[in-house]
């Protein structure tokens, strides 16, 4: 079975347990299988360079890694409460500020991390 075939099975799976997640309203079950889908398909865009440069699957690794640390850490903050905490983080609850200032931002630290490691230089040359 090819590397590519495992990958497939691999999203296959994935999503059957974000149905079952859907299904039975577990958004635990939803969003954690989500988010290594998500490092699979930047691995399925950058699969040529990966075969060419092993040491740039360190990039959707880390971007799953860096993804589901927030994601936990935002379920373990909103265990008790859904705002995180009586505090105030510049102006926002716990857990709305980690959403806005660690999660959202990340998005963008991705594109930018994706334009510096594949230049259109690089793109043009292959």
């Amino acid at each position: 079975m090819s590397f590519i075939d495992k990958l497939i099975y691999t999203l296959l799976s994935l999503v059957i347990i974000t149905f079952i997640g859907t299904i039975t309203g577990s958004w635990r079950f939803i969003l954690y299988p989500y988010l290594i889908v998500i490092g699979i398909a930047i691995l399925f865009g950058i699969l040529k360079n990966v075969k060419q440069n092993p040491r740039k699957m360190w990039i959707p690794v880390s971007v799953v890694i860096v993804y589901i640390i927030l994601y936990a850490w935002l379920d373990i903050m909103t265990i008790d409460t859904p705002t995180g905490g009586s505090k105030y983080i510049f102006g926002l609850t716990p857990s709305m500020a980690l959403y806005i200032l660690g999660i959202w931002p990340l998005a963008n630290l991705i594109c930018l991390l994706y334009a510096w490691t594949f230049s259109k230089e690089e793109t043009l040359n292959n």
